[in-house]
Parts: structure tokens; sequence; C-alpha cells
């Protein structure tokens, strides 16, 4: 897989800017970047003791990025600590194999600095460094844990879950992160948006299926409903026997040869007009108070 490098910060005596950005980049694309390090920025204090990196995967038309944002190893001339948004972008050509490697990258992109671009810079030429296109960087499937391989070699016989179209929630910690890669190495969330430590401003802003949020405010989703992982799988597996369910009685019916096709049809229409009846004469009967009335007082059956 062949990835870039991408850089929001500032230097030693330059402003925040975009140092580094991949060669195929959009400005559209880097505008919704600088939305999202700006929502981060706004609330960063409250990722100031949290054990774990926020992370967020964007998915673009050129391409898919995957972020994170915090602090850098740097501090400008004022002695004040450098933040940064930095990560990779990986063109629609590799957005699969980015997707198979993603579990494993989720649990190592702390400790292997993978989307640690500050790290491939020389901090005392960076006040130099003004959008400087990204080279190409490669990343091996050899690279991966061997259980790793062994599961994507073995995804085609796995249960896959369809996703709802509520959002998960996951817990912005460590476990959080294993649910996350969880969720994604057994294809219940398929190249969508989601955010690992996620702002309520964040979660209002963009579309993520996603949600791992920081801090104690509540979270709020236009309308939708956050449901939590655990779940995710009961729901898919519901929707998938109802499927199942009502594909197999078709086929059924299709290669039944006592059933002809028009009867097929009739019978689909006279239960669905069965069901509206149960549902709406009560209503109607109620309306013209028809049916059995009471006895009038005192005159009790002997």
């Amino acid at each position: 897989m062949i990835y870039q490098a991408l850089l929001y910060s500032r230097s030693l005596s330059k402003d925040y800017r975009w140092m580094i950005v991949p060669q195929r980049v959009s400005g559209e694309s880097l505008k919704v970047l600088n939305q999202l390090y700006n929502m981060f920025d706004k609330r960063k204090d409250s990722f100031c003791n949290s054990s774990v990196s926020p992370l967020y995967c964007l998915n673009h038309p050129e391409m898919t990025f995957l972020v994170s944002c915090g602090l850098s190893n740097h501090k400008d001339k004022d002695g004040r600590a450098i933040y940064c948004l930095q990560g990779i972008g990986v063109i629609q050509k590799y957005k699969r194999h980015l997707w198979l490697m993603l579990p494993w990258i989720l649990t190592h992109y702390d400790s292997e600095g993978i989307l640690n671009t500050w790290s491939k810079i020389d901090f005392s030429d960076a006040d130099n460094i003004v959008s400087h296109k990204s080279e190409d960087y490669y990343f091996k499937s050899d690279q991966l844990e061997e259980s790793l391989v062994k599961l994507h070699q073995t995804r085609e016989i796995l249960p896959v879950f369809a996703p709802t179209n509520d959002p998960a929630c996951v817990t912005f910690d460590g476990d959080g992160l294993k649910e996350l890669a969880h969720l994604i190495s057994l294809s219940c969330y398929d190249r969508m948006d989601f955010a690992f430590g996620a702002t309520p401003e964040m979660i209002n802003a963009f579309d993520f299926k996603i949600i791992a949020s920081v801090g104690n405010q509540p979270i709020i989703k236009r309308n939708k409903e956050i449901v939590t992982a655990d779940i995710i799988s009961s729901r898919a597996s519901e929707k998938r026997d109802d499927a199942l369910s009502e594909l197999n009685d078709n086929l059924a019916d299709r290669f039944n040869p006592k059933i002809k096709k028009y009867d097929v049809s009739q019978k689909k229409a006279s239960e669905w007009h069965s069901h509206k009846i149960r549902q709406l004469l009560p209503r109607f009967l109620s309306l013209f108070k028809i049916g059995k009335k009471p006895s009038p007082p005192g005159n009790l059956n002997r």
C-alpha cells in the first residue's frame, strides 16, 4: 500500500499552516481537515489526561485521511507547546488495502509512529516548510502481525455484520480502541468515517459512524440515536435473519409448482390487506360505537 503524509502545525517562528500535504489533495479536503483541527483545538484541554491519542478517519472522493491531533514534541520560540494535526492520506486505489490493515494500525499507531509526520522533519529547518508535497511511503503486508494476516485470509468465512443506520459509541480509552479495531476487523463497518476522541462539535458537524466521545459533554446527534457497539451484532443479526426469512419464503413460493405466479402476488396482496384491516377495524368501530353494548345498571343476569 502506498500512502502520503500530511502535517498541519507551526514551527519555531512561523504560525500554524499546512507544512506537508499529499500530492493529489484538494483544497476542499484541506478545509475540512482544518475544520476538524479547529474543533480539537477548542477543547484540547479535554485530551490532556487521556491515556490514548485521538484518531479520525475521513473518506473524501480523492483519498481517505487517517489523522491524529495532539501535542508534538516541539515548542515555539516563546516556549509554548506546539500542537498539530498529522497523519496519512491514501488514494482510492489503495483504500481497500488501508481498511484491511487498519486494525493493526489502530493498535500500533502510537508505538510505531505510523502517523507521526513530525518525526520525518528536521525541526531546525521547519520554518522554511510551507505546503511541501509529500513523497510516497510504502506499507507492506509483512509488517502485519501473523495473527492479523490469518484473520484477513479467512475474511470470507467470518460472520459479516451489516452496519445499522445509527452511529456506534465506544469508550475513549484503550478498551475502546480495541473495540474499534474489532468492529473493523469483522467488517462491521467498511470504509466509513469514525472519530476516536470526538467533541460535541465534531459529532454534529461530521457524519461519523463510530464515535468515542471525550469529556463529560453529552453526545448529541441530529435526530439520530447513538447505540453502543455491543448491540450492533444483535441488531445486524436480526436484520439479516428477517431478510433471509423473507428471501426463503419468496423462493419457496416461486418454486412451488402448485402455486402460480399470479397466486404469489395475490397472496402477498391479500396478506397486506388483512394486516391493514386488523389494524384499522378497531379504530373504525370505535368511531361508530359498534360492538357489544354494556348492560344498564341494575339489569343483572340472574
